[in-house]
This record gives C-alpha cells, sequence and structure tokens, in this order.
C-alpha cells in the first residue's frame, strides 16, 4: 500500500443471508474467509471476478486503517479433481499442483493481494479430521458414508428458498438427494469411504476422506477462534456450501460461522453461466494471452456490478482500456480529482455496498470536469490502494 492519508467513514455491506446491512469493519479490523478453488481446470472470468471483489473489500479495510487476516482455502480433496485424473490419466495431485500454481501467478500478475493463510485440504487434515469427529453425534451411517443431520427449516431461513428449491440446487451441485435412508434428502456427507485411486485417511467412521463442508469449517477455525467478520465465496456457494458450514459450525461451537455472508453474482458467456459443462468459459489465461494489461483487466471486471448477473464480452475489455486512457490522460493534464473529492466518492458509493462500479462511474463524471488539480500523486496512490489500478505504470 503506497502512502496516503488514511481514510474515514463506515461500511455498510447487505447481508447475504439476512438482506440486512452489516459493518464488515465493526470492530475495527476484517477476518475475513473466502473459498479458494477446487484445483482441476484453469481459474475462468467468473473466479477472478470474484477474488477482484474481496480485494477491493480487503483493500478498502486497508485504507481505512484497520488490519486483515485474510484466509483462503483450496479444494484438493473433491469429486471433480478426482474425476479429471481418472479422464486424463495425470495424478490428481499433479493436476492440483499445476491448477494452484496457475492460480497464484495470475493472481500476483493481477494484483490480488495474498491471504494471510492459504491453506489446501490435504495440509489440513488434522483439524478436519477433528472437526468432523466432533459431529459423530450429530450424524448417521448409511453405507459407506456418514451423513450430517441437517435442519431443514434453518436451511430455509437461512437461504430464503423452499425445501423444493434447496432440493434440485443439491441435485444439480453434486449432493445425493436421491440416496434410500437419509433422514433429508438435504443432509450431507461429512465421511465418505474413498474409491481405490483416491486418497485415504483413518477416522472414527473408518478409512475414507471427508465431504466438502465440514473441510471449509475446520480450517475456518483453526484461524479465527471465534465468529469472524465476513464468509464470502460465488453466489453459487450461499447453498449448499455456506448454509451447511454455518449450520455444522452452530453445532460444534455454538455460535455463528460468520457475522455477514458476502456473495458474489454469478458470470456468464454468451448467452449461458459459465459453466464447464457447457465449454462457455472464459480463462484468465484467455485476457492475458490477448495482452490485457492488469490495470485494464482490473478496470473492465471492476467496472460491473458484483451484485447483479452480467455476461462477459471482450467489449468490456476494449471500454476499460478507454477508461484507462482517460484517466491516465487526466494524470498527466492534471485534472484527476483529488483525494478530498475521492473521499466524497468513497463515502457515496464504495461504502454503500461496495459500490465499485458506481464509484469508477462518479470518478469519470469528476474528470470530465477537468477541474485542475495540482497535487496527483496522492491520488494515483489511493487509486493504486484501492483498486490495484497502477496510474503511475501507464504515465
Amino acid at each position: 500500500m503506497k502512502p496516503v492519508p488514511i481514510g474515514e467513514g463506515t461500511v455498510a455491506i447487505r447481508d447475504s443471508s439476512s438482506k440486512k446491512n452489516f459493518n464488515p469493519f465493526l470492530n475495527k479490523k476484517l477476518d475475513i474467509y473466502v473459498c479458494g478453488i477446487t484445483p482441476y481446470d484453469a481459474a475462468h472470468v467468473g473466479h477472478l471476478f470474484t477474488y477482484l471483489i474481496f480485494d477491493t473489500l480487503i483493500r478498502t479495510s486497508l485504507d481505512l486503517g484497520f488490519p486483515v487476516t485474510y484466509v483462503q482455502n483450496i479444494t484438493d480433496i473433491d469429486d471433480p479433481l478426482f474425476e479429471r485424473a481418472r479422464d486424463t490419466g495425470e495424478t490428481w495431485q499433479t493436476i492440483a499442483e499445476t491448477q494452484i500454481e496457475k492460480y497464484q501467478q495470475a493472481m500476483t500478475y493481477l494484483r490480488l493481494l495474498p491471504p494471510n493463510h492459504f491453506y489446501s485440504v490435504t495440509e489440513s487434515m488434522i483439524e478436519i479430521k477433528t472437526a468432523a469427529q466432533k459431529l459423530e453425534s450429530s450424524s448417521y451411517a448409511i453405507e459407506d458414508a456418514q451423513y450430517f443431520k441437517s435442519n431443514t427449516e434453518k436451511l430455509g431461513a437461512f437461504t430464503n428458498m423452499s425445501q423444493a428449491e434447496l432440493i434440485e440446487l443439491v441435485r444439480q451441485r453434486g449432493g445425493d438427494p436421491d440416496t434410500l435412508g437419509k433422514f433429508s434428502p438435504l443432509d450431507p456427507k461429512i465421511w465418505l469411504k474413498s474409491a481405490q485411486d483416491e486418497p485415504a485417511w483413518e477416522s472414527v467412521f473408518g478409512q475414507g476422506r471427508p465431504g466438502w463442508h465440514i473441510e471449509c469449517v475446520a480450517i475456518a477455525n483453526n484461524y479465527f477462534s471465534d465468529t469472524f467478520d465476513v464468509q464470502g465465496g460465488g453466489k453459487d456457494l450461499i447453498f449448499p456450501h455456506h448454509a451447511m458450514c454455518e449450520q455444522m459450525n452452530q453445532v460444534l461451537f455454538n455460535r455463528p460461522l460468520a457475522r455477514g455472508f458476502m456473495h458474489v453474482e454469478l458470470v456468464g458467456y454468451q448467452g449461458e453461466k459459465m459453466s464447464k459443462s457447457l465449454g462457455n468459459l472464459v480463462f484468465i489465461e484467455d485476457l492475458l494471452d490477448r495482452k490485457y494489461s492488469a490495470n485494464v483487466i482490473r478496470l473492465g471486471l471492476l467496472a460491473q456490478d458484483w451484485r447483479e448477473y452480467w455476461e462477459f464480452n471482450y467489449q468490456i475489455m476494449d471500454l476499460a482500456v478507454s477508461r484507462l486512457n482517460k484517466w491516465t490522460e487526466a494524470v498527466k493534464n492534471n485534472y484527476f480529482p483529488s483525494v478530498k473529492v475521492l473521499r466524497t466518492i468513497f463515502n457515496e458509493h464504495l461504502y454503500n455496498d461496495l459500490n465499485i462500479s458506481m464509484t469508477l462511474a462518479a470518478v469519470d463524471a469528476q474528470i470530465d470536469q477537468k477541474n485542475i488539480e495540482l497535487e496527483q500523486e496522492s491520488s494515483v496512490n489511493l487509486i493504486s490502494n484501492l483498486f490495484g489500478i497502477d496510474l503511475s505504470l501507464e504515465v
């Protein structure tokens, strides 16, 4: 972070579950857990957009002078990874290592602030096994799997969805609602027997591997000894993942997992949500292959409203190039907005549910007035700190 006077103001974020506003920096800090990738394939624009939004929240905390503890996991024990290994003939470890390295390289190039704690499931198995075993009395066995006894009513309250809607989402997102003998079709696995070509660990439930949700609960609680500030991820994680994490955490610790939940909307391409099954993915590598700079990629994606579904197209990058040219021209000619003006814009837009797209538009409108400001360095530093856009590289 570059030298700039510390900002002031109160930030309000709309909680994904309660739909009420909460202050993520209530205690003048930010403890945040953002669910990371499952490294079975290259990260795409939808992933990048999600992490850029949380990167901006973290940068906002630091700009206000509030320290951040940022935890991100890597789900390197999950069905999609093992399926990819079977399809390609590569080992699941090789695939995971390759994709994690590519992901970290891309995030570094694009100037996303790294997590304080970045751990994979395989590195966290002691904590995960301990948490799973503590749920033994709140679980039951069917054949080779141990299921968590979920509370359907609370899941409905958390997600604002009907049971029928939840069952359909479970079916779409890797669950097994039709398995006979389950107490509820929504109940998830906390432990399951590993296939012959999958890794396995000893537990009270027998040799096997953990289910998805208990992994994040265990990793989060390894770094946060109490309810943390923000649980984040893409919108598709609201259910079943985060809703189940919250329930398991309540059973384990009798307290909420997080004070607030923040979910970034999904990104589409060519008329459909980006999906591996549809083959309509735009990978981060595709943007880099076209030689877009980090500034252009960040400006292009941050211009989209993270609370609304949107579709990617390359015109977005062209518009970002034009915006970047406009901003750098303003810096060259001393009419980029002053820090005082920028702070006013942030209070009105950025601190209001992290409205980044409106913040950028307001900066544009101020530039159009061409008010001469003799001190540009502080303004350039502030834009770099908050949005990772280094205008000094372009001037």
